[in-house]
Protein backbone atom coordinates (compact mmCIF):
# COMPACT_ATOMS: atom_id res chain seq x y z
CA UNK A 1 0.00 0.00 0.00
CA UNK A 2 1.04 3.34 -1.12
CA UNK A 3 2.18 5.59 1.86
CA UNK A 4 -0.46 8.02 0.19
CA UNK A 5 -3.36 5.65 0.71
CA UNK A 6 -2.59 5.17 4.41
CA UNK A 7 -4.29 9.04 5.42
CA UNK A 8 -7.42 7.38 3.72
CA UNK A 9 -7.41 4.80 6.21
CA UNK A 10 -5.60 5.33 9.60
CA UNK A 11 -8.41 6.59 12.08
CA UNK A 12 -10.99 6.06 9.75
CA UNK A 13 -11.80 2.45 9.71
CA UNK A 14 -10.40 -0.87 11.19
CA UNK A 15 -7.34 -2.46 10.22
CA UNK A 16 -6.34 -5.79 10.69
CA UNK A 17 -3.26 -7.37 11.17
CA UNK A 18 -2.67 -9.81 8.27
CA UNK A 19 0.42 -11.46 10.18
CA UNK A 20 -1.47 -13.14 12.78
CA UNK A 21 -2.96 -16.24 11.67
CA UNK A 22 -6.63 -15.31 13.20
CA UNK A 23 -7.93 -13.32 10.39
CA UNK A 24 -9.67 -11.31 13.09
CA UNK A 25 -6.68 -9.97 14.77
CA UNK A 26 -7.30 -6.04 14.88
CA UNK A 27 -4.34 -3.69 14.52
CA UNK A 28 -6.21 -0.20 14.77
CA UNK A 29 -9.92 -0.40 16.17
CA UNK A 30 -11.62 2.43 14.86
CA UNK A 31 -16.08 2.97 16.41
CA UNK A 32 -18.45 4.78 15.21
CA UNK A 33 -19.62 7.29 18.17
CA UNK A 34 -22.16 9.96 18.31
CA UNK A 35 -20.27 13.47 17.94
CA UNK A 36 -20.64 13.74 21.29
CA UNK A 37 -19.57 10.55 23.30
CA UNK A 38 -18.82 9.28 27.05
CA UNK A 39 -17.12 6.30 27.33
CA UNK A 40 -16.00 4.31 30.00
CA UNK A 41 -12.49 2.32 29.71
CA UNK A 42 -11.85 -0.62 31.63
CA UNK A 43 -8.36 -2.25 32.55
CA UNK A 44 -9.83 -5.95 33.09
CA UNK A 45 -6.36 -7.84 33.50
CA UNK A 46 -2.58 -7.83 32.77
CA UNK A 47 -0.31 -11.04 32.50
CA UNK A 48 2.81 -9.40 31.16
CA UNK A 49 6.05 -8.16 32.46
CA UNK A 50 5.95 -4.89 29.55
CA UNK A 51 4.39 -2.23 30.53
CA UNK A 52 0.78 -2.32 29.07
CA UNK A 53 -1.33 0.39 28.13
CA UNK A 54 -4.19 1.92 25.20
CA UNK A 55 -4.30 4.94 23.17
CA UNK A 56 -7.71 6.33 22.42
CA UNK A 57 -8.36 9.59 20.46
CA UNK A 58 -8.64 11.02 17.02
CA UNK A 59 -5.61 10.01 14.72
CA UNK A 60 -7.22 10.21 10.95
CA UNK A 61 -9.99 12.77 11.82
CA UNK A 62 -10.81 16.13 14.02
CA UNK A 63 -11.76 15.33 17.23
CA UNK A 64 -11.17 16.00 21.41
CA UNK A 65 -11.22 14.36 24.29
CA UNK A 66 -11.57 15.24 28.04
CA UNK A 67 -10.38 13.09 30.73
CA UNK A 68 -12.61 12.66 34.06
CA UNK A 69 -9.87 11.77 36.22
CA UNK A 70 -7.17 14.85 35.20
CA UNK A 71 -7.66 17.86 37.22
CA UNK A 72 -6.60 20.16 34.35
CA UNK A 73 -9.75 20.26 32.52
CA UNK A 74 -7.82 20.56 28.81
CA UNK A 75 -9.35 19.06 25.73
CA UNK A 76 -6.54 16.75 24.14
CA UNK A 77 -6.56 14.76 20.55
CA UNK A 78 -5.17 11.82 22.12
CA UNK A 79 -4.11 10.23 24.90
CA UNK A 80 -2.11 6.86 26.15
CA UNK A 81 -3.45 5.16 29.21
CA UNK A 82 -0.97 2.99 30.98
CA UNK A 83 -2.55 0.18 33.26
CA UNK A 84 -0.29 1.23 35.60
CA UNK A 85 -0.84 4.96 35.65
CA UNK A 86 -4.93 5.16 35.73
CA UNK A 87 -7.55 3.47 37.89
CA UNK A 88 -9.33 0.60 36.86
CA UNK A 89 -12.06 2.91 35.51
CA UNK A 90 -11.79 6.01 33.13
CA UNK A 91 -14.64 8.16 31.57
CA UNK A 92 -13.53 9.83 29.14
CA UNK A 93 -15.64 12.23 27.12
CA UNK A 94 -15.35 12.38 23.43
CA UNK A 95 -16.04 14.42 20.76
CA UNK A 96 -16.15 14.03 17.28
CA UNK A 97 -16.65 15.95 13.84
CA UNK A 98 -16.55 12.64 12.33
CA UNK A 99 -18.42 10.38 14.56
CA UNK A 100 -15.05 7.91 14.85
CA UNK A 101 -12.39 6.97 17.87
CA UNK A 102 -9.26 5.28 17.29
CA UNK A 103 -8.38 2.64 19.64
CA UNK A 104 -5.04 0.68 19.90
CA UNK A 105 -3.11 -1.81 22.24
CA UNK A 106 0.42 -0.04 23.51
CA UNK A 107 3.51 -1.26 25.37
CA UNK A 108 7.19 -0.78 26.84
CA UNK A 109 9.61 -3.39 26.88
CA UNK A 110 10.27 -3.86 30.90
CA UNK A 111 14.06 -4.56 30.07
CA UNK A 112 14.52 -1.57 27.71
CA UNK A 113 16.63 1.06 29.33
CA UNK A 114 14.86 4.89 29.59
CA UNK A 115 16.03 7.09 26.99
CA UNK A 116 15.95 10.51 27.37
CA UNK A 117 14.50 12.10 30.46
CA UNK A 118 14.12 8.58 32.00
CA UNK A 119 11.18 7.58 29.51
CA UNK A 120 11.22 4.35 27.46
CA UNK A 121 9.85 3.76 24.21
CA UNK A 122 6.50 3.41 23.53
CA UNK A 123 5.55 0.48 21.00
CA UNK A 124 2.22 0.40 18.60
CA UNK A 125 1.08 -1.44 15.30
CA UNK A 126 4.61 -4.15 15.86
CA UNK A 127 4.74 -6.55 13.46
CA UNK A 128 2.82 -9.41 15.29
CA UNK A 129 0.79 -7.18 17.74
CA UNK A 130 -3.23 -7.53 17.32
CA UNK A 131 -6.24 -7.54 19.60
CA UNK A 132 -9.13 -9.76 19.56
CA UNK A 133 -12.58 -8.44 20.06
CA UNK A 134 -15.68 -9.72 22.09
CA UNK A 135 -18.73 -7.05 21.62
CA UNK A 136 -22.04 -7.49 23.66
CA UNK A 137 -24.41 -4.65 23.39
CA UNK A 138 -22.21 -1.39 23.86
CA UNK A 139 -19.09 -3.03 25.63
CA UNK A 140 -15.87 -3.91 23.19
CA UNK A 141 -13.91 -6.24 25.15
CA UNK A 142 -10.34 -6.27 23.55
CA UNK A 143 -7.77 -9.38 24.44
CA UNK A 144 -3.94 -7.83 23.41
CA UNK A 145 -1.44 -10.24 22.30
CA UNK A 146 2.02 -9.63 23.90
CA UNK A 147 3.37 -8.78 20.31
CA UNK A 148 5.32 -11.99 19.17
CA UNK A 149 4.34 -14.46 16.67
CA UNK A 150 2.05 -17.16 17.78
CA UNK A 151 1.63 -15.03 21.43
CA UNK A 152 -1.29 -15.72 23.76
CA UNK A 153 -3.78 -12.41 23.66
CA UNK A 154 -3.58 -12.03 27.50
CA UNK A 155 -1.20 -9.38 27.68
CA UNK A 156 -3.94 -6.93 28.05
CA UNK A 157 -7.52 -7.05 28.60
CA UNK A 158 -9.69 -4.04 28.54
CA UNK A 159 -13.26 -2.82 27.34
CA UNK A 160 -14.64 0.39 26.15
CA UNK A 161 -18.08 0.89 26.73
CA UNK A 162 -19.93 3.39 24.95
CA UNK A 163 -22.52 5.49 27.59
Amino acid sequence: MKKSEWKNIIGKKRIYNHNIDNKDAIWEEVLKIEDEQEILLRFISKNSANRQGVFIGFTGCEGTIDIENVENKNYYRSADFWEDLFPQEVKILCKSKEGLLCIYHIYERNNEKPKINGIKTRYSAMPFQAMLLEKKDNIYRYYCNHATKDSPFDALVFEIELL
